[in-house]
């Protein structure tokens, strides 16, 4: 079976180039109120590549906070325009007792604005460790996906299409502990799934076989291009 490997990245990570791998990439847009000072590149980024063909789908993550409505505000501002092919995850967790309780009623009622935002639930998935997902969000909208951070285990747990399996410091078993340009970084795997598969688990629907085609020999040529370019 195919795993879609991708990176998680924020403001500690350098500006997302031509030099990324993946399929897929994660960027943050805003912790709270707080706006990630690589979202400008890093959204651009993903616009152009997902347009492209060089990214089959990208996902936005925002860190939720109690104050969700700022928070929701913050992340609208930076999106502006929802692109069809980006998904919207919530990150939730505890921030070492930061966050405390069930908080199932903000983060669902984040969830939902969202997913009117974004024109459907299906777009926006969650994030968390299992003790985080189960304390603070023990009362999950039916049927949603999520990502499960575990470093050194994979443990199952209902709803997850992906997994995070390192912090860059180790725990890969012999998966990458980072990705260029960024270094270490945050690593998931979509255990099973292909990025097409895992963009449709995502909510966001597939690029037909002959436009899918299309978009990869217009990237392979721009790609061809820019590498004659740099060797004149």
């Amino acid at each position: 079976m195919a795993d879609t490997l991708y990176a998680d990245v924020s403001e500690w990570q350098v500006g997302v180039n031509d030099t990324y791998p993946h399929p897929v990439l994660c960027i943050r847009s805003n912790d709270g109120t707080y706006r990630d000072r690589r979202w400008v590149n890093n959204y651009d980024w993903c616009l152009r590549s997902v347009d492209s063909g060089r990214l089959t789908f990208f996902i936005v993550y925002f860190v939720w906070r109690p104050n969700w409505r700022e928070t929701v505000e913050t992340f609208k501002s930076q999106v502006r325009s929802p692109h069809p092919r980006m998904a919207v995850m919530l990150d939730v967790e505890s921030w070492g007792g930061q966050i405390s309780g069930d908080q199932s009623t903000g983060i669902n009622a984040a969830y939902q604005e969202v997913a009117g935002y974004v024109g459907s639930a299906t777009r926006v998935i969650g994030y968390g460790n299992v003790g985080d997902l189960n304390r603070i969000w023990p009362t999950k909208p039916a049927g949603i996906r999520l990502v499960v951070a575990a470093y050194g285990s994979n443990p199952p747990y209902p709803g997850k299409v992906a997994h995070q399996y390192t912090d860059g410091q180790g725990y890969g078993g012999g998966l990458p502990e980072g990705a260029p340009p960024f270094g270490r970084c945050d690593m998931n795997s979509a255990d099973g799934l292909t990025a097409q598969q895992f963009a449709q688990a995502c909510g966001v629907a597939p690029v037909p076989p002959v436009q899918l085609a299309r978009r990869r020999r217009a990237f392979s040529r721009a790609s061809s291009l820019s590498a004659r370019r740099r060797l004149a």
